[in-house]
């Protein structure tokens, strides 16, 4: 599972448009005095306060117009009239407010810099700032796109985790009502027949049912669990078939530390209960043994000839089971005499 995406904190906006307006700062004072041909530093350093002030005024009116837009515009197909609207607005209101600055802050402090559009440095104030206003929603706007695109992305991710939680929720769910119904079959069979061996059944009921619930909130449980749970569920088994069914396990200590999806080795072995016939003379046979990092569930190949219709628990529930926590695939390979499922062995 990919972890949730985060920004990183070189990619601030507030950083880079704070970084771009201490730029700025410095070249318009010196390219103003430059055109006026006054160098006197008191007037070099008033022009540097009073641009880094009118630029973040006009980047304050250009993040809140973005935003006003992002909630507006939401899910609004005609991007293009976004934008439209967009720089209208930020136009609009970045004249008012450089004017509004000639005439409240400017004039009283300095005397200079009328607001009168008719005089040329008025209309050169206005210019370059405006200039300096799409400069810096060219980079508002970028960085605007790019966090939304992350957000839906995290988005989108986090709604695949929970889509995958509630469908293993569900391939759980089929499992233990499941495996509760054939278990109570059973024992209501056995109950007056045999009330010493119905004792040990319900023992061993009880264990196997304990797990299912203590593994419900679980995507993987060790082998060694697994195995555990199988030797109880196998005696349930054998209860009900007898000598027709029997189970044969080689798999080595080290094995036993590797994980998998909880309830496959039921699940494998209830399959090949289901669509295979048994007896005395021709016990079906179940072996477990590992080859590489799979486990191998292989079963001697005796088909019913009137096989049960499926309840949609076995080989696809696990390949579902599987594909939300690994890219590993289960293979199932079949010949005259057996059928071969190879599980991945995961070790996290």
């Amino acid at each position: 599972m990919k972890q949730e995406l985060t920004i990183p904190k070189t990619l601030s906006p507030l950083k880079l448009t704070l970084t771009i307006i201490l730029i700025i700062s410095l070249l318009y004072p010196v390219f103003f005095a430059y055109i006026d041909r006054n160098f006197q530093l008191p007037i070099i350093l008033r022009e540097l306060v009073f641009t880094a002030a009118r630029l973040c005024g006009i980047a304050l009116i250009i993040y809140g117009v973005i935003q006003l837009n992002n909630f507006v515009f939401r899910g609004f197909k005609a991007v293009w009239l976004r934008y439209i609207v967009e720089i209208v607005l930020i136009l609009f209101c970045t004249y008012w407010f450089l004017s509004g600055f000639v005439t409240f802050i400017d004039r009283p402090l300095t005397g200079s810099n009328p607001a009168d559009p008719k005089l040329w440095t008025f209309r050169r104030y206005i210019g370059l700032y405006m200039l300096g206003t799409v400069f810096i929603y060219t980079f508002l706007s970028g960085m605007n796109i790019y966090l939304v695109a992350r957000q839906r992305e995290a988005q989108s991710e986090r709604l695949q985790r929970e889509y995958a939680q509630v469908r293993l929720q569900a391939l759980k769910s089929q499992v233990n009502p499941h495996f509760l119904f054939n278990s109570l079959s059973v024992l209501s069979s056995l109950v007056h027949v045999d009330p010493e061996l119905s004792e040990k059944f319900i023992i061993h009921l009880s264990r196997a049912y304990r797990y299912i619930l203590e593994q419900k909130e679980l995507d993987l449980v060790s082998l060694d669990e697994e195995l555990n749970f199988l030797e109880a569920y196998f005696f349930l088994l054998q209860i009900r078939f007898d000598k027709k069914i029997r189970l044969e396990s080689d798999l080595p200590a080290t094995a036993r530390g590797y994980k998998l999806p909880p309830l496959t080795l039921q699940l494998l072995v209830e399959n090949a209960v289901k669509h295979n016939k048994m007896s005395l003379m021709e016990p079906l046979v179940i072996r477990l043994y590992q080859q590489g990092d799979n486990l191998v569930v292989e079963n001697t190949m005796q088909f019913r000839e009137k096989d049960g219709e499926s309840t949609g628990i076995g080989l696809e529930n696990i390949r579902k089971r599987y594909s939300m926590v690994t890219d590993k695939k289960i293979a199932v390979t079949t010949n005259d005499k057996t059928f071969t499922v190879q599980i991945p062995l995961l070790k996290s």
